[in-house]
């Protein structure tokens, strides 16, 4: 017997099973048992048989009938199990008669299987197997969801349909199918069902009969009393302060209710709104300012954007004034940046606390000043791309990152002011302080993975990059049109897979401010500098750099590897004169801040002061410093020492570099060396072709024309060995591995004694 409510899967359970059996094995199926007029198919048969018998507990006989009319009805065929679907709920009569059912099969060599939404209390035969199917978990209903309506869930919708559903499949894809798309995605608003549906009516008509008058109530004021535009904001949380009504043990008894330390749960919410629909009670309606909030907090952004084109938001709450300017940044858009410059700046004192903190009481005066000057330096980087005193934000930052309370929206906004100054260790250091704090809505949960995964793409943790960005997708689908999320897909994809960027912006409705598109050139630029597309590099990277003086990667950051990008390309006059900011004002020298700034002086550095800057700057890319600093840093070096014609040197670079990008699992970014090493090879394979001996080009002539070892020996009338050894001396001259780099070299640069008689 499988025992589950109605739309829980026990058909579905049970097909599964039987089909496994085979197709010579005869299954009926008998549908209707306790109607009047019941049917049965064998599985696979198009035509059913109505059954004459009419099932009676008070019969014994009955079951003996019931085989007989089995046999009369379906051509003699004894089946080897019979099905009995939705049974319903059975009482202790139903249950008996069954079981004389199973008697009789018994004898028949037949099995019976039983599909039973509930089974009355009491003890159970001993031959009797009860398999009870419990709620889906969310994942699982997550992939049930999907494959039925062929469409990526938001997780918390997923959880919320979990919650209301119970688990329960059918409830769940009810609930499911009742809502828009941009509902299901997170884009829209969604608190909870309006009304129950057909689905649990039915699942639930067992239980709605025992609950008394006053259960009823308080089961629909379990709903009403929940925080929110609906049926329930959150509805995971329980309602405290009902005391000891006695309405409540009854519905513990039957299920519905569980106290959890002085906190009432409920265990079938559908269940309230079906008692709620009875009662006619009515649903509260929210004020704007909650809706707002709700709309802010939830990242529905579809549903915000009408409100948007509409007009300014109505954020005169202070705490709604903050959720609008933390949230501009975090999506990269600007209808929430006053653009009243330095007057905006000096009125943010009054909803700055809301910026940080979750309650403003909390931080003492010099703390909250402290913030507060940290919101008018933020307003003054999204609204003019100004940081006035580098030195005093940090010591900002620092003031308040040592506090408590504080909200997942701050921390991104104290992340990507602590990256912009270059500190990347500190920046390392907060998201990893913070990772375990609760995130308690879509919004700071986006937050908290946007901020890990700036952190690890400026360290060129780009596997991390990738799971982080995961995170949100699968919360919010609708953030992938984010250029925020677009330039960090591309730069972990380019280091992962290789894969060539797309450089187009997203069209969606979004008014991108010109931080959040210069930080999208700049990750995208990124990504081709690191597949060694060094021209499409220099464009992307120089507009980032005249378009933000501030990004989340720091300004000094980006001009090196514009200018690795520049050198490379052989484009010098796309690197802007020295300006913006500097090393010295970006307040604290990190190692990737110094290793950055030292590979960008010595890719400038001309002369013998040149090969000094260099070594300077591959020992100062080293840990501590980022495995990004470092690969870049030892493929600048490797082309520096090739175009200088220290082949060996230069191998040697390139070797390393991509040794750390293959135990970094980054295959993408060796593409990319590869690419950096061939370019160099080839420029000095030209002059050093010249510097080979008379017995050395005869040897290279031979095996261009594809003579072995063996013959090239005989030819020139030496051991095997010593060829091999010359060759070997070859190939690092020339700055290359093995024969087929020697050939491939040869089509791409030959020497013009290479078509000489040997």
């Amino acid at each position: 017997m499988v025992v589950g409510p109605s739309g829980s899967g026990k058909t579905a359970t049970v097909m599964h099973a039987l089909r496994g059996l085979g197709p010579d094995v005869p299954v009926l199926r008998v549908q209707r048992i306790w109607s009047r007029r019941p049917h049965a198919r064998f599985l696979g048969d198009t035509d059913r048989s109505d059954l004459t018998v009419v099932p009676s507990g008070a019969d014994r006989n009955a079951a003996t009938g019931f085989f007989e009319s089995v046999l009369e009805n379906l051509g003699g065929t004894i089946p080897r199990v019979v099905f009995v679907d939705d049974a319903g709920a059975l009482t202790e009569e139903r249950l008996s008669w069954l079981q004389h059912l199973a008697d009789e099969a018994f004898a028949l060599d037949c099995r019976l299987v039983v599909a039973a939404e509930e089974l009355a209390p009491g003890a159970l035969p001993d031959e009797l197997d009860v398999l009870r199917l419990g709620p889906l978990g969310a994942p699982e209903l997550r992939h049930f969801l999907t494959d039925a309506l062929g469409l990526a869930l938001a997780a918390d919708v997923v959880e919320r349909i979990t919650w209301w559903s119970e688990g329960n499949p059918r409830l769940a894809l009810e609930l499911a199918q009742d809502l828009s798309v941009a509902q299901l995605r997170g884009g829209a608003l969604w608190h909870g069902p309006d009304a129950a549906g057909s689905a649990a009516a039915r699942t639930y008509r067992h239980v709605l009969g025992k609950i008394d008058e006053s259960g009823a109530g308080l089961l629909a004021s379990f709903v009403l009393r929940q925080p929110g535009s609906s049926l329930g904001e959150e509805p995971w949380d329980g309602v405290a302060g009902l005391g000891d009504d006695p309405s409540l043990g009854r519905l513990a008894d039957l299920g519905l209710a569980e106290l959890r330390g002085e906190t009432w749960f409920l265990r079938h919410p559908l269940v309230a709104v079906l008692c709620a629909e009875r009662n006619g009670a009515g649903i509260p309606v929210p004020t704007a300012e909650r809706k707002s909030e709700a709309m802010l907090r939830g990242l529905h952004m579809q549903e915000l954007n009408p409100v948007l084109r509409a007009g300014p938001l109505s954020v005169d709450c202070p705490k709604n004034r903050a959720l609008a300017f933390t949230m501009s940044v975090l999506t990269g858009q600007t209808w929430g940046i006053p653009r009243a410059g330095s007057a905006a700046a000096v009125g943010c004192r009054e909803w700055s606390d809301h910026v940080w903190w979750r309650a403003s009481a909390g931080p003492d005066e010099p703390v909250r000043a402290a913030a507060a000057r940290l919101t008018a330096a933020a307003l003054a980087v999204e609204a003019e791309g100004a940081v006035h005193d580098p030195d005093q934000l940090h010591a900002d930052l620092d003031t308040v990152g040592e506090t408590s309370g504080q909200h997942w929206l701050g921390l991104h906004l104290q992340t990507r002011m602590r990256l912009m100054l270059g500190d990347v260790s500190g920046a390392r250091a907060l998201v990893a302080a913070h990772v375990d704090d609760d995130a308690r809505d879509a919004a700071e949960q986006v937050a908290r993975s946007l901020s890990a995964a700036m952190v690890a793409a400026v360290e060129g943790q780009f596997h991390d990059v990738r799971r982080h960005l995961d995170a949100v997708r699968r919360l919010r689908p609708g953030c992938d049109g984010w250029l925020v999320l677009r330039g960090l897909t591309a730069l972990a994809d380019a280091a992962i897979d290789g894969r060539v960027p797309d450089v187009g912006v997203p069209d969606v409705l979004g008014n991108w401010s010109p931080r959040a598109a210069a930080e999208f050139a700049a990750d995208v630029g990124a990504a081709h500098l690191l597949l060694g597309r060094a021209r499409e590099a220099v464009s992307l990277l120089a507009v980032s750099t005249e378009q933000c003086r501030w990004p989340y990667q720091c300004p000094v950051m980006v001009r090196a590897d514009l200018v690795d990008a520049a050198v490379s390309a052989g484009d010098l006059q796309a690197i802007p004169a020295a300006g913006g900011a500097g090393a010295s004002e970006c307040g604290v020298l990190s190692a990737d801040l110094r290793a950055a700034t030292t590979r960008g002086a010595a890719l400038l550095a001309e002369g013998d002061r040149a090969l000094v800057a260099f070594e300077d700057a591959v020992r100062a890319s080293t840990p501590p410093a980022s495995i990004r600093q470092h690969v870049r840093t030892l493929v600048a070096y490797g082309r520096f020492r090739a175009a200088r014609g220290d082949a060996g040197v230069a191998v040697a670079a390139f070797d390393r570099a991509r040794t750390l990008a293959q135990l970094a699992g980054l295959a993408g970014w060796t593409r990319g060396i590869d690419t950096a090493q061939t370019a160099s090879g080839g420029a000095v394979a030209s002059n050093r072709w010249e510097g080979l001996r008379r017995d050395e080009r005869t040897m290279v002539r031979l095996a261009l024309k594809g003579a072995t070892n063996s013959k090239i020996a005989e030819s020139v009338f030496v051991s095997e060995r010593t060829v091999v050894n010359r060759l070997r001396q070859v190939y690092h001259r020339l700055g290359i591995r093995d024969r087929r780099d020697l050939i491939r070299l040869a089509e791409e640069c030959p020497p013009r004694w290479a078509a000489a008689e040997v």
